[in-house]
This record gives structure tokens, sequence and C-alpha cells, in this order.
């Protein structure tokens, strides 16, 4: 055949719809491999080249994969988390043969997927920040299109994730604060409708029931995981309480707005108040006084994500994992017993 071959012809050629071809030169998953390997065989043998690079269509991949966050770019970047989770994922991805295209979007996750998908720019995603029936595991699984979820979402079915133990976490920060001697301890969480959230608001709970203390939903309070929200937080909560002997926050982030309101209002953090975050980041062992928690491997869970993602899209064998967290004891606490 000299002339320029069109799609219309390699379906005619191969016996499918042009439907069906563009689903394979788009590297869209609901093909049958027998067909796919049959179009792709002609796309070879007469030199149909679109606007993917030839390498891309033989192996079937981009090699990019794609982070979306449902956040303002300005909010994404002050959560030392997602820097440090963003820079290992990276680095792994690359080590692994990929790169990362990463965006943000303010309420239209489920379109950009769509778009990301159509246009062929990654072979998988990663998906933060998620929430009990997320419509993006939903979307995804339904496109059997690869990802693996930083997290593990309730009401959406199997499938691949990466997270830490946050109720193990959460429920030996409370049982430490419990165990100097403290009884009432405010609890400073995440977003309610996180599934991170329900998590460490069991292991808060978990360790109240097995000292046969009462839980309080009045104690508990949902911030953004951020520095400022926990310093906003922390202001009501002394508005409203005067005086507090013990805080759990959930994040490093909102503990270190928690301290910042404590010592303005004249409470010296560790003498007369104990505070306890979650993460372990930099910033944690650098602030004075320095801040007990509970450290989660960020750096792993990047790792362990990026190699679930290059082998799901590689068909390999995969297998969700939970890493253990670990609580750090530094200077924000004080024993009262």
């Amino acid at each position: 055949m000299t002339k320029k071959l069109r799609i219309k012809d390699i379906a005619k050629l191969a016996g499918v719809s042009t439907a069906t071809v563009s689903r394979v030169l788009n590297n869209y998953p609901n093909v049958k491999e027998e067909t796919r390997k049959r179009v792709l065989e002609i796309i070879e043998n007469f030199g149909y080249v679109p606007n993917h690079s030839a390498r891309s269509l033989r192996a079937y991949k981009t090699y990019f994969v794609g982070v979306i966050i449902p956040h303002e770019s300005e909010f994404t970047f002050t959560f030392p988390y997602f820097n440090i989770f963003m820079k290992n994922f990276a680095h792994r991805a690359q080590e692994r043969g990929y790169h990362v295209i990463f965006t943000t979007s303010e309420g239209n996750e489920i379109d950009m997927y769509k778009n990301f998908i159509k246009r062929r720019f990654v072979d998988g995603f990663v998906i933060l920040d998620v929430v009990d029936g997320d419509e993006r595991v939903k979307f995804l699984k339904n496109q059997a299109f690869p990802f693996v979820v930083i997290g593990r979402p309730s009401g959406v079915g199997d499938y691949i994730f990466v997270d830490t133990d946050n109720e193990q976490g959460a429920y030996r920060a409370v049982k430490y604060l419990l165990e100097l001697g403290h009884r009432r301890i405010l609890f400073v969480n995440g977003p309610a409708n996180y599934s991170v959230s329900r998590q460490r608001l069991k292991g808060y709970f978990r360790a109240l029931e097995e000292k046969g203390i009462p839980f309080e939903q009045y104690l508990v309070m949902n911030g953004d995981f951020s520095e400022e929200s926990g310093y906003k937080l922390t202001k009501k909560m002394l508005e409203k309480f005067g005086k507090i002997e013990a805080v759990f926050y959930a994040s490093d982030a909102m503990a270190i707005g928690g301290m910042k309101a404590f010592e303005e209002s004249g409470f010296k953090v560790g003498k007369d108040v104990s505070i306890v975050g979650f993460d372990d980041i930099p910033m944690s062992r650098n602030v004075r006084p320095s801040l007990s928690t509970v450290s989660q491997p960020i750096e792993k869970v990047a790792e362990s994500a990026a190699d679930l993602l290059v082998n799901l899209i590689e068909r390999k064998e995969v297998n969700s994992v939970i890493l253990p967290t670990e609580l750090v004891i530094r200077e924000s606490t004080i024993r009262t017993i």
C-alpha cells in the first residue's frame, strides 16, 4: 500500500470498527488483547504513526504517571507531607523509568481524569486525599485504568493501596497521654469525610475505651491538617475550655499551629499542656519544645506507591501495603502522675 494509511483502512484490515482502532491507539483498557495485538501489528506493518511516539505505540506506554490533587496549588504546597511524598515518589518513579505529571484541580477531578485518559497523557495515577466512597476510585475502577490509592477509603470495593497503620498510631499516641496521667484529651482531627480521619478517630476512641474513659464528642474538632487550622481551632478550644491538659493533633502541622496558640495564651507546652502530633515531619524536631509525634514512613509510602503503580502498568503481580508507625517521645509532653 503506497498511500498513507488512515484509521478506517486499519479498521478494514483488522476487521474491527474505527472506534476500536481509536481505543487501541489511545491504549484504552476495554479492548481484547487479541484484537489489540492484531491492530498494532497492522500499524507496525504499514507504518501508521498518529500523534504519539513510535516507542509509545509499540510498548503501549507513555512512561508518565499522573497525580491530580483536589486542592489549589497554594493550599497543596503548604503541606510538608505532600512535599516529602512527591519528592520521593518522583525519584522512585524515575528509577523505574517513568516521569510524573502533577497538577491540581478545584472540583472537576473526574473530568480531568477523563481527559488525561482520553488524550493518553499517562499510564496510571496515584490518588491522594481520599474520602469514603471516593468517586475517583470508582471511576478509575470502571475504566480498568491502573491506579494506586494512598489510604483506604470504604464504600468503593477492592483496589490496590499504600497506607500507614493510622488507627494503631493514634491509639498509641492517646494511650501514651493517658499513661502520663491525662484524662481529658482533646483531639484535633482532619476533615471528617477523609478515610484517614476515620481511622485515627477509631484509634483515639479505642485508647479511651481500653481505659474505661467515656468518649465525648465535644472534645473532637475537625481541621484540614494545616498549621493555620491547628492554630485557629486551638484558640477556639482555649476560649471554650480555658485550661487544657492534653491535645492529640492528627498532623504535626496542626500541632505546631496549636503550640503557637498556646504560647500566645500564656501556656507552656511541655509544662502546662501536653501535645502529640502525627507524621514526624522535619519541623517537629526543630520547634521548641520539640514535638512528640507518631512517626509514619512518608518516604516509604511514596516509594511503595511508585513501585506498585509501575508494576500494575507492567501487569506484574501486586499486593497492597500497610506500613507501621512509631511513637516518638520528645519535649512537648509532660507526666502528671
